[in-house]
């Protein structure tokens, strides 16, 4: 049976029931008193609602210690949690600030991304968002989010901005995954600026000066990167970085780590000019003795660092890669081969019934087809 309880009832209960004794309170179902030989104290027993109909009991405090208003409202919110199916004798883990999100995520995703990524991973993290780094992640509100896509916005330009909160995004998922997080503020919080896609590639009336452009170049180690670029659509890093041991004898390369990491490693046949012209380079780059197709001496990485535009060849080197998907379309190339060469990701589920392996030989003929549309643009020029 319940009792009325008072703060003057409470003060004299201990003396007033036997050691063992339990005074429900009738104010706050489950609260009750437990008597003990030298003190009493505030217990609540609840049910928690998380589908095993487990009861659990909790103490909140002595009661020369707690006033009997303090463990109403505690046993009150120590029931709000049993509702929501928590129980309140786990301690909830620590929310991690942005910083340790981001190392933890490096830490465990690092090897699945390519070493580009990865750094430009880093480098919004320490970058953009660095003001952001110390708050834990479930602090980080819309206002605030909203705030900072606005000032890199101003500061750096739209693609930037969209860029580093597309990574903010992705680090506050992964930390949902084993926290219970807010709803994530860059979605609800940040509307992305537009973003225009890049009409870079280069048209048939201006291929002809490109490949003049391309062949006047004296260093003939650069000249042949760029003519990978041009002949197969391959990123400037991935072409930099190619290795003898990579291209086989029947011209296919292989790309052991691409834009995704190596979970996106692929072959690629390439193009009969293109061997040959990789051949007089191997001669010529010989008595380097470097495992590179595209040798440096000065170089950390052994391989040609950068490709950028100059006076004499004034393309970008990602405007290759625009301008191989667009001659290849020219050249009557589907849409499927053109995303196989290109390794992107293909949303269609019918796709991932695809084993590339077994298509190099219909690669090869597109590869082809691509190659002497370039190519034919350079016979007009001579």
């Amino acid at each position: 049976m319940a009792t009325k309880l008072t703060q003057s009832v409470v003060d004299k209960i201990r003396h007033d029931q036997e050691a063992g004794a339990q005074v429900y309170d009738a104010d706050v179902s489950g609260l009750r008193i437990v008597i003990g030989k030298k003190s009493s104290s505030y217990k609540l027993m609840g049910r928690i609602n998380d589908g095993t109909d487990r009861y659990i009991s909790f103490v909140i405090g002595r009661t020369d210690e707690v006033s009997l208003k303090s463990a109403r409202e505690r046993a009150k919110e120590l029931r709000l949690t049993l509702r929501r199916g928590e129980d309140p004798r786990v301690p909830k883990n620590a929310i991690p600030s942005l910083s340790q999100v981001a190392d933890s995520y490096f830490a465990s995703r690092g090897q699945e991304l390519s070493r580009r990524t990865l750094a430009w991973y880093q480098q919004k993290v320490e970058g953009p968002l660095s003001s952001l780094k110390k708050i834990p992640v479930d602090r980080i509100d819309r206002a605030t989010v909203k705030a900072l896509h606005e000032k890199i916005t101003r500061k750096t330009g739209a693609y930037g901005a969209n860029g580093a909160m597309r990574v903010l995004k992705l680090l506050i998922n992964d930390a949902a995954r084993t926290h219970d997080l807010p709803p994530n503020p860059v979605t609800r919080g940040v509307r992305m600026n537009q973003e225009k896609a890049r009409d870079w590639a280069v048209g048939p009336d201006e291929m002809p000066l490109l490949w003049r452009q391309l062949d006047g170049l004296e260093d003939r180690v650069r000249r042949c990167c760029w003519l990978v670029m041009l002949l197969t659509g391959l990123r400037s890093g991935d072409a930099r970085s190619m290795k003898w041991e990579h291209l086989d004898q029947d011209g296919v390369l292989t790309v052991p780590s691409p834009k995704g990491g190596e979970a996106k490693a692929f072959k690629l046949p390439l193009p009969k000019f293109l061997v040959q012209e990789l051949g007089e380079v191997r001669d010529l780059t010989r008595p380097l003795e470097s495992p590179f197709v595209f040798p440096s001496s000065t170089s950390k990485s052994g391989h040609i660092e950068q490709m950028c535009r100059t006076k004499g060849f004034p393309y970008a080197p990602h405007q290759m890669r625009h301008t191989y998907r667009t001659h290849a379309m020219e050249a009557g190339v589907d849409f499927q081969t053109v995303t196989l060469l290109l390794n992107h990701a293909n949303p269609h589920v019918s796709f991932n019934y695809v084993t590339r392996e077994h298509l190099l030989g219909h690669m090869r003929e597109a590869q082809e087809k691509v190659g002497l549309r370039l190519m034919s643009f350079r016979s007009n020029n001579s």
